[in-house]
Protein backbone atom coordinates (compact mmCIF):
# COMPACT_ATOMS: atom_id res chain seq x y z
CA UNK A 1 0.00 0.00 0.00
CA UNK A 2 1.67 3.74 -0.89
CA UNK A 3 1.21 5.93 1.69
CA UNK A 4 1.48 9.79 0.57
CA UNK A 5 4.18 12.60 2.32
CA UNK A 6 4.64 15.95 1.35
CA UNK A 7 8.47 16.85 0.26
CA UNK A 8 9.63 20.28 -1.00
CA UNK A 9 10.92 20.95 -3.92
CA UNK A 10 13.24 23.89 -5.10
CA UNK A 11 11.01 25.29 -7.63
CA UNK A 12 8.27 24.02 -6.16
CA UNK A 13 8.01 24.44 -2.70
CA UNK A 14 4.17 22.77 -1.81
CA UNK A 15 4.16 19.25 -3.88
CA UNK A 16 2.54 16.23 -2.37
CA UNK A 17 4.47 12.91 -3.94
CA UNK A 18 3.00 9.45 -3.34
CA UNK A 19 5.87 6.99 -2.17
CA UNK A 20 6.21 3.45 -1.63
CA UNK A 21 7.34 2.29 2.24
CA UNK A 22 10.17 1.04 1.28
CA UNK A 23 11.45 4.73 -0.22
CA UNK A 24 9.46 6.92 2.69
CA UNK A 25 13.33 7.79 4.48
CA UNK A 26 15.09 8.48 0.86
CA UNK A 27 15.31 12.42 0.75
CA UNK A 28 13.57 14.37 -2.58
CA UNK A 29 16.06 15.59 -5.38
CA UNK A 30 15.69 18.84 -5.28
CA UNK A 31 16.16 21.07 -8.68
CA UNK A 32 18.98 23.75 -8.36
CA UNK A 33 19.80 26.67 -10.64
CA UNK A 34 22.66 28.08 -10.92
CA UNK A 35 24.84 31.20 -13.33
CA UNK A 36 27.87 30.46 -14.89
CA UNK A 37 30.07 31.74 -17.83
CA UNK A 38 29.44 29.90 -21.35
CA UNK A 39 32.63 30.23 -23.11
CA UNK A 40 30.99 29.42 -26.49
CA UNK A 41 28.57 32.39 -26.32
CA UNK A 42 30.75 34.48 -24.24
CA UNK A 43 27.95 35.17 -21.73
CA UNK A 44 26.34 34.01 -18.60
CA UNK A 45 23.71 31.05 -18.79
CA UNK A 46 22.00 29.26 -16.13
CA UNK A 47 22.45 25.27 -15.18
CA UNK A 48 19.86 23.40 -13.68
CA UNK A 49 20.99 20.25 -11.41
CA UNK A 50 19.50 17.97 -9.12
CA UNK A 51 21.00 16.70 -5.72
CA UNK A 52 19.31 15.51 -2.67
CA UNK A 53 19.90 16.85 1.29
CA UNK A 54 22.03 14.66 2.76
CA UNK A 55 22.43 13.37 6.60
CA UNK A 56 24.79 16.40 6.88
CA UNK A 57 23.60 18.83 4.29
CA UNK A 58 20.94 22.15 4.49
CA UNK A 59 19.05 23.11 1.48
CA UNK A 60 19.56 26.47 1.44
CA UNK A 61 17.38 29.25 -0.88
CA UNK A 62 19.76 32.10 -1.67
CA UNK A 63 19.20 35.74 -1.41
CA UNK A 64 22.40 37.73 -2.05
CA UNK A 65 25.69 37.02 -2.63
CA UNK A 66 28.74 38.99 -2.97
CA UNK A 67 31.22 39.04 -5.96
CA UNK A 68 34.81 38.53 -5.60
CA UNK A 69 37.26 38.39 -8.02
CA UNK A 70 38.33 34.70 -7.66
CA UNK A 71 34.83 34.49 -9.34
CA UNK A 72 36.68 35.93 -12.22
CA UNK A 73 39.75 33.92 -11.96
CA UNK A 74 37.12 31.10 -12.02
CA UNK A 75 34.42 32.07 -15.09
CA UNK A 76 36.62 30.59 -17.63
CA UNK A 77 36.34 27.15 -15.93
CA UNK A 78 32.52 26.54 -16.69
CA UNK A 79 31.82 26.10 -12.62
CA UNK A 80 28.73 27.35 -10.92
CA UNK A 81 29.79 30.87 -10.07
CA UNK A 82 29.44 32.97 -6.54
CA UNK A 83 31.02 31.45 -3.04
CA UNK A 84 30.00 34.46 -1.18
CA UNK A 85 25.96 33.24 -0.70
CA UNK A 86 23.40 34.24 1.75
CA UNK A 87 19.75 33.18 1.98
CA UNK A 88 17.59 30.86 4.39
CA UNK A 89 17.30 26.92 5.18
CA UNK A 90 15.05 25.08 3.45
CA UNK A 91 15.81 21.33 4.50
CA UNK A 92 18.01 19.91 6.32
CA UNK A 93 19.45 16.54 7.04
CA UNK A 94 18.82 14.12 9.84
CA UNK A 95 22.06 14.68 11.65
CA UNK A 96 21.79 18.19 11.38
CA UNK A 97 21.11 19.48 15.23
CA UNK A 98 22.55 23.27 15.19
CA UNK A 99 20.43 24.37 12.43
CA UNK A 100 16.81 24.38 11.48
CA UNK A 101 14.60 25.45 8.30
CA UNK A 102 13.97 29.56 8.54
CA UNK A 103 17.77 29.91 9.79
CA UNK A 104 19.37 33.02 7.79
CA UNK A 105 23.15 31.33 7.03
CA UNK A 106 25.69 32.34 4.71
CA UNK A 107 28.57 30.34 3.34
CA UNK A 108 32.32 31.12 1.86
CA UNK A 109 34.78 29.66 -0.11
CA UNK A 110 35.07 26.44 1.57
CA UNK A 111 33.06 23.47 0.53
CA UNK A 112 34.90 20.34 2.56
CA UNK A 113 37.96 18.76 4.19
CA UNK A 114 38.63 15.89 5.66
CA UNK A 115 38.03 16.28 9.08
CA UNK A 116 40.38 13.78 11.29
CA UNK A 117 44.31 15.20 10.29
CA UNK A 118 45.76 17.30 12.57
CA UNK A 119 45.13 20.23 10.64
CA UNK A 120 41.33 19.96 10.81
CA UNK A 121 41.89 18.76 14.40
CA UNK A 122 43.49 21.90 15.67
CA UNK A 123 40.75 23.66 13.59
CA UNK A 124 42.77 25.23 10.50
CA UNK A 125 40.56 22.84 8.05
CA UNK A 126 40.99 25.31 5.51
CA UNK A 127 44.82 24.32 4.90
CA UNK A 128 44.13 19.98 5.07
CA UNK A 129 45.25 18.61 2.24
CA UNK A 130 42.02 17.33 1.44
CA UNK A 131 40.70 20.60 1.43
CA UNK A 132 38.00 21.69 -1.64
CA UNK A 133 36.01 24.84 -2.54
CA UNK A 134 34.56 27.07 -4.62
CA UNK A 135 35.97 26.12 -8.39
CA UNK A 136 37.15 22.86 -6.87
CA UNK A 137 34.49 21.10 -5.35
CA UNK A 138 30.62 21.17 -6.13
CA UNK A 139 30.75 22.87 -9.44
CA UNK A 140 27.35 22.28 -11.04
CA UNK A 141 26.49 25.09 -8.11
CA UNK A 142 27.28 28.34 -6.77
CA UNK A 143 25.84 31.37 -4.71
CA UNK A 144 24.51 32.95 -8.19
CA UNK A 145 21.64 30.53 -7.94
CA UNK A 146 17.91 29.79 -6.38
CA UNK A 147 18.99 27.42 -4.08
CA UNK A 148 21.92 25.38 -3.11
CA UNK A 149 22.89 22.55 -1.01
CA UNK A 150 25.88 22.20 1.21
CA UNK A 151 27.56 20.58 4.04
CA UNK A 152 25.94 22.23 7.28
CA UNK A 153 29.79 22.56 8.66
CA UNK A 154 30.56 25.03 6.33
CA UNK A 155 27.92 27.37 6.66
CA UNK A 156 27.45 30.24 9.16
CA UNK A 157 24.66 31.31 10.98
CA UNK A 158 24.42 34.97 10.27
CA UNK A 159 23.49 37.57 13.45
CA UNK A 160 20.67 39.61 13.43
CA UNK A 161 22.63 42.60 13.74
CA UNK A 162 24.01 41.87 10.62
CA UNK A 163 21.86 42.36 7.12
CA UNK A 164 21.82 40.11 4.28
CA UNK A 165 23.32 42.87 1.85
CA UNK A 166 26.82 43.19 4.49
CA UNK A 167 27.02 39.31 4.90
CA UNK A 168 27.33 38.13 1.57
CA UNK A 169 31.17 40.16 1.26
CA UNK A 170 31.96 39.14 5.25
CA UNK A 171 31.73 35.44 3.64
CA UNK A 172 34.77 35.76 1.89
CA UNK A 173 36.44 39.25 2.15
CA UNK A 174 35.31 39.82 5.89
CA UNK A 175 36.19 36.60 7.16
CA UNK A 176 39.83 36.29 4.97
CA UNK A 177 40.85 40.22 6.58
CA UNK A 178 39.57 38.87 9.89
CA UNK A 179 41.67 35.10 9.56
CA UNK A 180 44.88 37.46 8.47
CA UNK A 181 44.95 39.79 11.36
CA UNK A 182 44.53 36.87 13.59
CA UNK A 183 47.15 35.04 12.20
CA UNK A 184 49.55 38.21 12.49
CA UNK A 185 48.82 38.34 16.33
CA UNK A 186 47.38 41.86 15.55
CA UNK A 187 46.32 43.79 18.94
CA UNK A 188 45.21 47.03 19.20
CA UNK A 189 47.46 50.43 19.01
CA UNK A 190 49.54 47.45 16.20
CA UNK A 191 50.01 49.82 13.15
CA UNK A 192 48.49 47.83 10.09
CA UNK A 193 49.35 48.71 6.60
CA UNK A 194 47.20 47.46 3.84
CA UNK A 195 48.37 47.09 0.34
CA UNK A 196 45.37 47.84 -2.20
CA UNK A 197 42.23 49.50 -1.28
CA UNK A 198 39.58 47.18 -3.27
CA UNK A 199 37.07 44.35 -2.56
CA UNK A 200 39.67 42.63 0.26
CA UNK A 201 41.43 45.65 1.21
CA UNK A 202 38.44 48.03 2.17
CA UNK A 203 37.23 45.10 4.26
CA UNK A 204 40.56 45.08 6.19
CA UNK A 205 40.59 48.58 6.92
CA UNK A 206 36.96 48.62 8.28
CA UNK A 207 37.91 45.42 10.53
CA UNK A 208 41.53 47.12 12.12
CA UNK A 209 40.24 50.26 12.73
CA UNK A 210 37.58 48.42 14.55
CA UNK A 211 40.27 46.13 16.41
CA UNK A 212 41.93 49.07 17.86
CA UNK A 213 44.50 49.56 15.59
CA UNK A 214 46.03 52.63 13.18
CA UNK A 215 45.81 51.66 9.49
CA UNK A 216 47.97 53.07 6.74
CA UNK A 217 46.16 52.76 3.34
CA UNK A 218 48.72 52.15 0.15
CA UNK A 219 47.50 51.84 -3.19
CA UNK A 220 48.21 53.07 -6.86
CA UNK A 221 44.82 54.47 -6.98
CA UNK A 222 45.33 58.56 -4.78
CA UNK A 223 41.51 58.66 -5.95
CA UNK A 224 40.36 56.02 -3.35
CA UNK A 225 42.73 57.52 -0.66
CA UNK A 226 39.70 60.04 0.51
CA UNK A 227 37.53 56.50 0.58
CA UNK A 228 39.92 55.30 2.30
CA UNK A 229 40.27 57.94 5.26
CA UNK A 230 36.05 57.87 5.17
CA UNK A 231 36.64 54.02 6.51
CA UNK A 232 39.45 55.09 8.91
CA UNK A 233 42.77 54.95 7.44
CA UNK A 234 44.52 57.32 9.67
CA UNK A 235 47.14 57.64 6.50
CA UNK A 236 47.30 56.56 2.73
CA UNK A 237 50.43 56.30 0.98
CA UNK A 238 50.76 55.60 -3.26
CA UNK A 239 52.87 53.09 -4.13
CA UNK A 240 54.36 55.62 -6.61
CA UNK A 241 55.83 58.23 -3.93
CA UNK A 242 56.01 56.16 -0.82
CA UNK A 243 58.18 57.94 0.66
CA UNK A 244 55.19 61.26 0.73
CA UNK A 245 51.91 60.61 3.15
CA UNK A 246 48.23 61.86 2.45
CA UNK A 247 47.22 62.55 6.08
CA UNK A 248 43.12 63.77 7.05
CA UNK A 249 43.24 67.32 8.22
CA UNK A 250 40.00 69.20 8.70
CA UNK A 251 37.68 68.94 5.85
CA UNK A 252 40.81 67.96 3.19
CA UNK A 253 43.58 65.43 3.09
CA UNK A 254 46.76 67.14 3.15
CA UNK A 255 50.00 65.62 1.44
CA UNK A 256 53.80 66.06 3.55
CA UNK A 257 56.88 63.92 3.51
CA UNK A 258 57.31 61.51 5.34
CA UNK A 259 60.33 59.17 3.81
CA UNK A 260 61.68 57.02 6.45
CA UNK A 261 58.18 56.69 9.04
CA UNK A 262 59.01 52.43 9.60
CA UNK A 263 55.78 52.20 12.00
CA UNK A 264 53.81 49.65 10.43
CA UNK A 265 53.93 46.84 12.61
CA UNK A 266 51.57 44.20 10.27
CA UNK A 267 51.32 44.60 6.70
CA UNK A 268 48.40 42.89 4.46
CA UNK A 269 49.22 42.36 0.76
CA UNK A 270 45.51 42.43 -0.40
CA UNK A 271 46.34 43.80 -3.76
CA UNK A 272 45.87 41.59 -7.29
CA UNK A 273 49.74 41.17 -7.37
CA UNK A 274 52.41 41.34 -4.54
CA UNK A 275 53.87 44.99 -5.39
CA UNK A 276 58.04 45.41 -5.11
CA UNK A 277 58.86 44.19 -1.59
CA UNK A 278 61.94 45.93 -1.41
CA UNK A 279 59.67 49.10 -1.72
CA UNK A 280 57.66 48.33 0.92
CA UNK A 281 60.31 47.42 3.44
CA UNK A 282 61.46 50.94 5.01
CA UNK A 283 57.80 51.24 5.95
CA UNK A 284 57.93 48.96 8.72
CA UNK A 285 58.84 48.58 12.04
CA UNK A 286 61.38 46.06 13.21
CA UNK A 287 60.52 42.76 13.76
CA UNK A 288 56.99 43.34 11.55
CA UNK A 289 54.79 40.96 9.91
CA UNK A 290 54.04 40.56 6.18
CA UNK A 291 50.80 38.62 5.33
CA UNK A 292 50.23 37.51 1.87
CA UNK A 293 46.65 37.30 0.73
CA UNK A 294 47.20 37.70 -3.11
CA UNK A 295 46.22 35.16 -5.16
CA UNK A 296 48.82 34.97 -7.86
CA UNK A 297 51.08 32.60 -9.86
CA UNK A 298 54.17 34.66 -10.58
CA UNK A 299 57.44 33.58 -7.66
CA UNK A 300 57.80 35.66 -5.24
CA UNK A 301 60.85 37.70 -4.69
CA UNK A 302 62.04 39.03 -1.53
CA UNK A 303 65.59 41.57 -1.14
CA UNK A 304 67.45 39.32 1.65
CA UNK A 305 68.98 41.51 3.96
CA UNK A 306 66.76 44.14 4.63
CA UNK A 307 64.18 41.23 5.42
CA UNK A 308 66.15 39.49 8.05
CA UNK A 309 68.35 41.97 10.03
CA UNK A 310 65.10 43.74 10.92
CA UNK A 311 63.84 40.34 12.26
CA UNK A 312 60.20 40.87 10.21
CA UNK A 313 58.59 37.45 9.60
CA UNK A 314 55.98 36.51 6.32
CA UNK A 315 53.07 34.00 6.30
CA UNK A 316 50.69 33.60 4.19
CA UNK A 317 46.78 33.58 4.92
CA UNK A 318 43.47 32.28 3.37
CA UNK A 319 40.48 31.32 4.03
CA UNK A 320 39.46 31.84 7.80
CA UNK A 321 38.86 29.02 10.29
CA UNK A 322 35.71 27.90 11.55
CA UNK A 323 36.15 29.79 14.69
CA UNK A 324 37.33 33.03 13.01
CA UNK A 325 34.03 32.92 10.61
CA UNK A 326 32.16 33.02 13.17
CA UNK A 327 33.88 35.50 15.58
CA UNK A 328 33.97 38.06 12.46
CA UNK A 329 30.24 37.96 12.18
CA UNK A 330 30.07 38.77 15.93
CA UNK A 331 32.92 41.02 15.49
CA UNK A 332 30.91 42.72 12.42
CA UNK A 333 27.62 42.87 14.25
CA UNK A 334 29.09 44.23 16.97
CA UNK A 335 31.17 46.77 16.04
CA UNK A 336 28.38 47.49 12.42
CA UNK A 337 31.18 47.01 10.22
CA UNK A 338 29.12 47.46 6.82
CA UNK A 339 31.07 46.62 3.27
CA UNK A 340 30.85 49.76 1.04
CA UNK A 341 29.10 47.75 -1.62
CA UNK A 342 27.17 47.99 -4.99
CA UNK A 343 23.91 46.33 -5.64
CA UNK A 344 22.83 44.26 -8.99
CA UNK A 345 20.14 42.27 -9.61
CA UNK A 346 21.41 38.26 -9.64
CA UNK A 347 20.22 38.07 -13.32
CA UNK A 348 22.33 37.51 -16.58
CA UNK A 349 21.92 41.37 -17.00
CA UNK A 350 22.74 42.16 -13.65
CA UNK A 351 25.80 40.04 -13.16
CA UNK A 352 27.34 40.92 -16.66
CA UNK A 353 27.12 44.57 -15.59
CA UNK A 354 28.82 43.45 -12.25
CA UNK A 355 31.40 41.48 -13.82
CA UNK A 356 32.24 44.38 -16.21
CA UNK A 357 32.78 47.35 -13.27
CA UNK A 358 34.72 44.32 -11.13
CA UNK A 359 37.12 43.25 -14.20
CA UNK A 360 37.69 47.52 -15.12
CA UNK A 361 38.09 47.87 -11.68
CA UNK A 362 35.30 50.42 -11.44
CA UNK A 363 33.65 48.36 -8.38
CA UNK A 364 33.69 50.33 -5.31
CA UNK A 365 34.37 48.35 -3.10
CA UNK A 366 32.21 44.85 -3.26
CA UNK A 367 29.39 43.72 -5.25
CA UNK A 368 26.27 42.15 -4.15
CA UNK A 369 24.08 40.44 -6.55
CA UNK A 370 20.23 39.92 -5.03
CA UNK A 371 17.71 37.89 -5.95
CA UNK A 372 14.56 39.29 -7.29
CA UNK A 373 12.64 37.32 -4.38
CA UNK A 374 14.92 38.11 -1.42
Amino acid sequence: MNQTSTTYNAMHPAVTAVTSPEKADIKPEHTLNTLYYDLKTDGFRTRTTKKSVGANDILVKTTHSGLCYTDVHAKHNGCGLGHEGVGTVQDVGEAVTHMQVGNRVGWGWLHSSCGHCTTCAIGYRQYCSEARGFAFSDEDQGAFSDFRVIDSAFAYRIPDSVSSVSAGPLMCAGASTFEALDAAGVTAGDRVGVVGIGGLGHMAILIAKAMGCAVTAISSDEEKFANAVSMGADECRSTGELEQIWRPHEDDIVVSDDPHPRNINILLITSNQVPDLEQLLPLLARRATIVLMTIQREPLSIPYMPFVLPGHKLIASTEASRENHTKMLDFAGRHQIKPWVEEFPMTTEGITEAFERLETRKMRYRGVLVREDA
